[in-house]
């Protein structure tokens, strides 16, 4: 599998396969020397003796490369030279008439060893290794071919072999390298592009995240300091009351908690959450009527946070439109760790369907409820008031 190390496991699988081909080549020439007569060599020890030289030389060289050890070009330089001398070797110590042919054992490890020099070698190495083979086989069986001119066709067609068979195997060897490179490359983009993709995607949560605490810290302010503010601004509570003045104090905690990020402001219980948003709504001169039961332990804090604030804004709605003074609050668990919160008043009410979006009815109640993953149902006809139901359920 070609992956981010591909160029490595293709030269993995090149000296494994080529490493196989010199085993059978080895195996080859081994079954024709020994199926020789041994009257067909002048000198059979030292015929032999060279064979199980150039076989030992290979199993260490190919060996070694299989467990990771790099082919340098003196290792090939020296196994080019090794059966270099046994060409010349072989050839002259075989009977006349016998060295072009099977009792010569060295023409298929002259193959391996040109393979040995195009794949792993360096470039300026490959073409002198296979001349200098060519030369040295010719050199072994000149005494043969010199008496017989009708063996030129085998003699050709062992130096085409040679190296025919050494360039095709380079060839394969350049496209296998060619195709672990692209994939390497390709896969080195494809990992860019998920990174660049990756990054944009963290950019971009998190400007959302600051977008979404914006909005939460404004929808915070709309419903707490700005509605102080504003019923302080249009004179329609006595300021000077110790309600309004804790609720300013109230006011300014908050302010400050946003500075310093802490937000201490924020309750994480529901049941003493929704007693703050009655005593600040309180302050403000709105008469609550407020019953409680039963309220769920263990809501999510972005849950409360958002209940909370949409309640604060349908009794900031209610003060502020129904005319009334006064509301009703109901706020119930449903036995399944859901909740349900219905804020009533018997004011002017309004059309729903005239209502202006903003951060009023739309952008304050359901929005946030919405997004907490809640529902609310807003219900209202002009002169006999308004109902707001908010439910939420765990998922």
């Amino acid at each position: 599998m070609l992956g981010v190390d591909g160029r490595e496991q293709a030269e993995r699988v090149l000296v494994r396969v080529f490493g196989a081909v010199r085993l059978a080549q080895y195996a080859a020439a081994g079954v024709a020397a020994v199926s020789t007569d041994r009257s067909a060599y002048s000198r059979p020890d030292v015929v032999f003796g060279l064979y199980a030289v150039a076989a030992a030389w290979s199993l260490l060289l190919y060996g070694g490369a299989l467990r990771g050890r790099r082919i340098t070009w003196v290792a090939v330089a020296a196994d080019v030279l090794l059966i270099g001398v046994a060409l010349v070797v072989v050839g002259r110590l075989t009977a006349p008439g016998h060295a072009i042919g099977w009792a010569n054992w060295t023409v298929a490890p002259a193959n391996a060893a040109g393979v040995l020099a195009v794949v792993f070698g360096p470039r300026w190495l490959a073409v002198p290794s296979i001349l200098l083979l060519s030369g040295c086989y010719l050199a072994g069986v000149w005494r043969d071919f010199a008496a017989d001119s009708s063996l030129l066709a085998s003699v050709t067609g062992n130096i085409g072999s040679l190296v025919l068979f050494t360039v095709a195997a380079g060839l394969a060897a350049t496209w296998v390298r060619a195709s672990a490179r692209a994939a390497d490359e390709a896969h080195a983009s494809a990992l860019a592009a998920q990174r660049q993709a990756a990054d944009a995607a963290a950019r971009m949560a998190s400007v959302e995240a600051r977008d979404w605490e914006r909005r939460r810290q404004y929808r915070n302010l709309h419903d707490t300091v700005l509605s102080t503010l504003t019923v302080g601004a249009m004179g329609q509570i006595d300021l000077n009351t110790e309600q309004f003045r804790s609720q300013c104090e109230r006011d300014a905690r908050y302010l400050r908690s946003l500075i310093t990020g802490s937000d201490e402001a924020v309750s994480t219980d529901l049941g003493t959450g929704l007693g703050r948003v009655v005593r600040d709504l309180a302050a403000l001169g709105l008469r609550i009527d407020h019953n409680s039961a039963e309220l769920p332990a263990g809501v999510p804090g972005h849950v409360t946070e958002a209940l909370l604030g949409a309640t604060r804004e349908a009794l900031n709605n209610a003060r502020k439109h129904a005319g009334t003074g006064q509301a009703w609050l109901t706020s119930r668990g449903d036995g399944t760790g859901g909740v349900r919160v219905t804020v009533v008043d018997r004011g002017a009410g309004f059309v729903p369907t005239a209502a202006r979006s903003g951060y009023g009815l739309l952008g304050s109640i359901r929005h946030r409820v919405v997004e907490a993953g809640g529902q609310c149902d807003i219900a209202s006809t002009p002169g006999e008031g308004t109902t707001v139901e908010i439910t939420w359920k765990p998922s």
